[in-house]
């Protein structure tokens, strides 16, 4: 198996090296990978074009026969011709060639997917293999546990029929599980000395000797390529504690010597190994050592004042007087900054906001369309005139104003004081539908301006007529609604069904682990 993967990667790899001087152009629809096998799909479909020719002049030579199955290959492609003509009326020669390049470069995609992950699949089972060609069976090493494997037996005849013991020949599986390596002691002990070696190398951690230790140290559980695990044990632990740390802050300047012990433990045989390191105060800068220095100095005149309210700083140190200011936090300019941001931020996205209220009040305006012409029909049909009826809905909605605003009643009351203000009727009522802005009621509002200037002969029939008309489009109007409504109920109702199917599976998985 792992042959025939080698030899399609080396075929694909020909095939590329082959298509190396073909030209084609990604369409921005072609998936990421395929793209990069459309110069080699190419190249073969236009092999497979040259072919297929040669054999149809072939078979045109033999008065016309064909092929078994080459009537049904026509109909396809003639079925595919015709669709892609559909889609892409000029230029289906063309479409249809890429069509077919573009299938077989997802082909290659996966053929070459499918080589390569065979083929590291393959590798690694070869890398994991135990049983070598002499019978030799490889076990792990120690600490990296037991091993399963499944052989296979064939048992085979030594002896030839004529000798009397002659069976027949068998197969049998068996798995076996081999333990991890294990070490005698004279194994170990000739590897302790080695382990040393690379302690006394690795323990020092950034520090350049173990007659010089200032920074934390590096004591490792484990030493790769050895099967000891190590523990270790501090002669002070107030200086080097068990992890690596180390509290130097107090040290003498001469340093201070600490015995480290390192206990190796493999099964049941363990060793110890000492080291002597020595731990020297840390080297400060001028200004770490200023800043102690003054630490001191407070902390000496502080422990002078304990009982009082408060204690005076030092006036001098290092022979030099001191003067002391009082550094404060001052994050106004912080604040400052985040809220000219947030009001900047607000203002970027004031036009957005009031593109929702209004596109909110439109959707207003159209549901509430069949209410107003309804009554506005319902009471000129009682006998009151187009601006008696328009004041008696505006005193209606006043009457029952809530803190819920109806645009349409907000414009007709408007529409109401412009006429008792002294603006014309006419006007009044082109205003209504330019403000309304739908048409709608651009419609009703010409329909009364026309009642105005030409009589009132049909205006009721054509308002009723409207009104019939509205209704149907506040049916059309609700199912959309609920087909919006249903669209954003989607997601939760598919997150309702993971947490049950959640609910569900959970205690059967572990009522079947429980079997």
């Amino acid at each position: 198996m792992g042959m025939m993967y080698a030899l399609i990667l080396l075929a694909l790899g020909a095939l590329c090296i082959l298509s190396g001087k073909e030209e084609i152009r990604a369409e921005p629809d072609t998936p990421a990978l395929s793209r990069y096998f459309l110069r080699l799909a190419l190249w073969l479909y236009k092999r497979f074009q040259s072919i297929r020719e040669k054999r149809e002049k072939k078979i045109n030579g033999k008065r016309g026969k064909r092929p078994f199955g080459g009537r049904k290959e026509a109909g396809s492609g003639i079925r595919l011709r015709e669709e892609l003509q559909l889609l892409y009326p000029s230029g289906t020669r063309e479409k249809m060639q890429r069509y077919q390049v573009e299938k077989l470069s997802g082909l290659l995609l996966v053929i070459f997917a499918a080589a390569s992950l065979g083929g590291l699949i393959r590798l690694s089972g070869g890398m994991e293999q135990r049983l070598m060609q002499d019978g030799w069976l490889r076990r792990n090493s120690y600490g990296e546990g037991e091993a399963q494997v499944r052989l296979r037996v064939h048992a085979e005849d030594t002896q030839g029929t004529d000798g009397g013991n002659s069976t027949e020949s068998w197969e049998q599986k068996v798995e076996l599980t081999i333990p991890e390596r294990r070490y005698t002691r004279q194994q170990l002990e000739e590897m302790v000395p080695a382990v040393r070696k690379l302690l006394e190398q690795e323990i020092r951690g950034e520090n350049e000797t173990l007659d010089k230790i200032r920074s934390p140290l590096t004591l490792p559980d484990r030493i790769e390529g050895y099967p000891f695990q190590i523990a270790w044990q501090s002669g002070n632990y107030e200086l080097v504690r068990t992890d690596g740390t180390v509290d130097n802050a107090e040290v003498a300047e001469t340093g201070e010597i600490v015995e480290l012990t390192a206990v190796l433990g493999c099964d049941a045989y363990t060793w110890e190994e000492n080291f002597f390191v020595r731990v020297c105060p840390p080297l400060l800068s001028q200004e770490e050592r200023r800043e102690q220095l003054l630490l001191k100095a407070v902390e000496k005149e502080d422990e002078a004042a304990a009982h009082e309210e408060g204690f005076h700083l030092p006036e001098q140190a290092e022979g030099k007087n001191l003067t002391w200011t009082e550094e404060r936090s001052d994050s106004s300019l912080l604040i400052f900054a985040l809220v000219i941001a947030a009001g900047a931020v607000q203002y970027r996205f004031a036009d957005e906001d009031l593109q929702k209220r209004l596109e909110k009040r439109e959707r207003q305006l159209l549901l509430s369309y069949p209410e107003f012409i309804s009554k506005l029909t319902l009471l000129m049909g009682a006998g009151l005139p187009v601006r008696a009826a328009f004041a008696r809905m505006a005193a209606d909605y006043r009457k029952k104003k809530t803190t819920d605003r109806n645009y349409v009643y907000e414009e007709l009351t408007l529409a109401c004081r412009e006429m008792e203000s002294g603006v014309m009727e006419v006007e009044a009522y082109e205003h209504f539908g330019q403000r309304c802005r739908l048409p709608q009621y651009r419609k009703c509002a010409a329909l009364l301006v026309q009642n105005l200037k030409k009589g009132s002969a049909g205006l009721l029939a054509a308002l009723q007529e409207e009104a019939e008309h509205s209704f149907e489009e506040r049916k059309r109007n609700a199912r959309e609604e609920g087909e919006r409504a249903g669209t954003k109920l989607l997601l939760p109702m598919m997150m309702m069904l993971a947490v049950v199917m959640v609910l569900i599976l959970v205690p059967a998985c572990f009522s079947f682990a429980g079997m």
